[in-house]
């Protein structure tokens, strides 16, 4: 405040108490006072508090006053809550004087709350003093609940009164933990004692429960007693006392030796064993105990190289021989087969002999060479050579390459499709874009699709499949297996060589022999199938020939069926036999036609009657420029148009290199006389009525029209209506007659009596209808 304000403010005094000493009417009011004071307080003339009742001033000076004269009546150590209610002072205040007098007064200090000064924390550190004399170690964590402190604020003055109030030292390992130099000593001296008369590897847990030692105070004391060689001893596993372990050297030395020793005599060392002699770590003890050592560290031991050169002598003579050998017996009873696989694979590895180079590890201790392998294929060669010749003159083989040629041409067909389905797509996104300037009204070019000349009549999807997608055999399902690996077992395990061996051994060769001999049967099989078509070739060109002549001879009999339909005058009966003549006829022509070129392209065939399913695969098979023309014969035989069957069998027999002779007139009648002989036998060894009537009508209608007609049961009434005009009454009544009784025959089957009638009858007209079919001549036509 300057001198000039407090000037003024001496001079207000002054006319204050002026004014109190005059009369009553120049004395001011306690308002007026009030409103003078906080009129000052407000201009910041004057410093003071309210008291919490309002009724009183205080100075800030007087507030620090009476502070610290309640700080020294409490002992030294008040909480600022407790200074509230004694001066009436709000707790803003009283607090903002404490930090002011901590400030100016160093000896104060203003913790959790509350005043303390030294004096009342040297009266704690003596009570601690006191109570660590009596406990000779004390740790801040118990007193820190009993004097209500932080236990850095405790420490730091604790530590700052070692030596002087507190008589004792701190712990190096635990800075909240204090003792005296008798404790020290005393338990120093205990843990000396103990360890001193341990002779082997013990727990530290099991000694500091036993003894009751200090878990803190004891690795300092132990580490300064080792450091000092008081104790011959070494701490291993850190230092905590559930995992730490106390080994005398008296017993590392023996131990050491009896672990030299074992290793010497016997050229390695199992882990479990140096586990039962208190080694927690094993592989890493001996890791460092013999870096300098070479040793092989395995998953159960680690092995010196005495073992591994023996191993190696023996398979390095094994593998020179072109024989096998199995290394477990050569290893001590410990190893495990993981063991001696870790062993062969590191002697072969570090092996400078060239011989180790063609090793071949089986299982998990067997040794061999490719050479000894290879050995057991001469055993299967007569074996392969029978089996080659089974399977093409079985047509196995043949079958199996239709498979394989079918299943390659699905995959084909199913990745074009694919590939037709992408681009259908591309299109589709390109027309709706536009190709110049963009939405739906955009201008689309369109190019010319065209070929280079050396890619001329070369399929393009083709290559892609063959570049992107090869189909091997095996994948197709188009290989015949030669052995199964347990077959293939079975033949070596009869072997001298292999009479001492494992079935796993075995059983090994066998799959690694399996590729190899399938792949010789493929090759003795190709090799016999081509052997077989050389030797039937001269065979196959006189089945050309047969197959001209049968095609020559069916066409003939389907125009010879073509002209006798066209006798009748319906036309609805004309398509039904029209429909049944390339049923029947049109259909076998079709068969031989495939059986010929399913033959030629390795497919499947034979000379049975094929159906409708067989009939359809056969032509799947089949290369495209067969495919197409033979499916239109197909569809065409499966119709009722002779016109579209011929043209259809012209392109069909064109695609499959087969050139028909000129029409024969000769033949041609020859053929009507073969027809009609066939059919006169065929009546005479007929004995069921229905089919004696069948035939009879059959060969009158080629008597009359010299046109053989191919028709079913079924069109029998129909023919007897076409031939009653032309023939005599009585053998047209004969015919109409055995008619009726087929008829009825068939008609009446539960009755006995009138069936057994019915065949008396059948019985004797058959032979006069038999007479008359076969004596009928076209002059007697309506001679009665």
């Amino acid at each position: 405040m300057a001198s000039s304000d407090w000037l003024e403010v001496q001079r207000l005094a002054a006319e204050f108490q002026r004014a109190q000493l005059s009369t009553a009417l120049q004395k001011l009011s306690e308002r007026n006072c009030v409103e003078i004071v906080s009129k000052l307080i407000e201009l910041k003339l004057v410093d003071l508090y309210y008291t919490n009742d309002g009724k009183e001033y205080v100075t800030p000076q007087q507030l620090s006053k009476e502070i610290c004269d309640e700080l020294y009546l409490h002992g030294g150590r008040i909480a600022l809550m407790e200074l509230v209610s004694i001066l009436n002072i709000n707790y803003q205040a009283i607090e903002t004087r404490a930090l002011e007098i901590t400030q100016a007064k160093p000896e104060i200090h203003f913790v959790a709350g509350q005043l303390i000064d030294n004096e009342h924390l040297d009266h704690i550190a003596e009570e601690i003093n006191e109570f660590l004399q009596q406990n000779g170690q004390i740790s801040l964590v118990d007193l820190i609940k009993q004097y209500e402190l932080p236990i850095e604020f405790l420490l730091q003055h604790l530590v700052a009164r070692l030596g002087t109030v507190i008589q004792g030292h701190q712990d190096k390992s635990d800075q909240y933990v204090f003792f005296t130099e008798g404790f020290l000593a005393r338990n120093k001296a205990r843990i000396r004692g103990a360890l001193s008369a341990i002779t082997v590897p013990t727990s530290v847990s099991n000694i500091i429960a036993q003894n009751k030692f200090p878990e803190k105070l004891f690795f300092g004391v132990v580490d300064e007693l080792i450091s000092t060689k008081r104790l011959q001893a070494t701490l291993s596993g850190g230092r905590q006392a559930n995992v730490a372990t106390f080994i005398p050297d008296i017993y590392s030395r023996s131990q050491s030796e009896w672990i030299d020793n074992f290793l010497k005599q016997n050229g390695y060392l199992e882990y479990d064993a140096l586990t039962r002699l208190g080694i927690p770590d094993p592989k890493g003890y001996c890791r460092k105990r013999f870096k300098e050592t070479p040793l092989l560290y395995l998953s159960t031991c680690c092995v010196g190289s005495h073992i591994l050169q023996q191993i190696e002598a023996a398979v390095e003579e094994a593998l020179s021989s072109d024989f096998w050998i199995d290394t477990m017996p050569l290893l001590p009873s410990v190893f495990d087969e993981e063991d001696a696989e870790q062993v062969i694979r590191d002697v072969i590895k570090n092996a400078q002999n060239a011989t180790f180079k063609d090793a071949v590890v089986i299982g998990q201790s067997y040794v061999t060479n490719q050479n000894f392998i290879n050995g057991m294929k001469p055993l299967f060669t007569s074996l392969i050579d029978q089996k080659a010749r089974e399977v093409v003159e079985s047509g196995a083989y043949m079958q199996a390459q239709a498979e394989r040629k079918s299943a390659k041409t699905m995959a084909k067909s199913e990745l074009q499709g694919n590939d037709k389905k992408d681009k259908k797509e591309e299109r589709r996104k390109k027309a709706n874009e536009g190709k110049v300037g963009g939405g739906v009204q955009g201008r689309e070019t369109k190019t010319k699709a065209t070929k280079k000349k050396y890619m001329k009549g070369r399929n393009d999807s083709d290559d892609e499949f063959e570049n992107d997608a090869p189909v091997s055999s095996s994948s197709a399902g188009g290989e015949i297996e030669f052995m199964t690996t347990g077959e293939i077992k079975k033949v070596l395990v009869k072997q001298e060589t292999l009479s001492d061996a494992s079935d796993d051994f075995v059983e090994e060769i066998a799959a690694r022999l399996h590729k190899s001999l399938q792949t010789s049967f493929q090759d003795a099989a190709r090799s016999a199938y081509e052997a077989h078509l050389s030797a039937s070739s001269g065979q196959r060109r006189q089945t050309h020939s047969e197959l001209q002549e049968k095609i020559q001879h069916l066409m003939q009999s389907i125009k010879m069926g073509e002209k006798a339909v066209q006798q009748f005058a319906s036309f609805d009966l004309q398509q039904q036999l029209y429909k049944y003549l390339l049923k029947t006829s049109g259909t076998e022509l079709l068969n031989d036609l495939l059986l010929y070129v399913s033959q030629d392209t390795n497919s499947t065939g034979d000379s049975r009657e094929l159906s409708a399913e067989v009939r359809q695969k056969l032509i799947n098979e089949l290369p495209q420029e067969l495919k197409t023309p033979l499916q239109a014969l197909l569809k065409a035989s499966q119709g009722a148009s002779i016109d579209e069957y011929t043209s259809s069998l012209e392109t069909a027999i064109a695609a499959c290199d087969i050139v028909l002779k000129k029409v024969d007139k000769k033949k041609e009648k020859n053929l009507g006389s073969q027809q009609r002989h066939s059919l006169i036998e065929q009546l005479n060894s007929a004995n069921d009525p229905a089919l004696v009537l069948h035939i009879a009508v059959l060969l009158l209608f080629h008597t009359i029209t010299q046109n053989t007609l191919n028709a079913s049961g079924r069109f029998v009434p129909q023919i007897i209506g076409f031939l009653q005009p032309h023939l005599p009454a009585s053998t047209a009544e004969l015919l109409t007659t055995l008619q009726g009784l087929v008829i009825q025959d068939i008609t009446s089957k539960g009755d006995e009596e009138l069936n057994a009638t019915i065949r008396q009858k059948m019985e004797e007209i058959v032979p006069r209808v038999r007479e008359a079919a076969v004596f009928f001549k076209k002059s007697n036509s309506g001679a009665e």
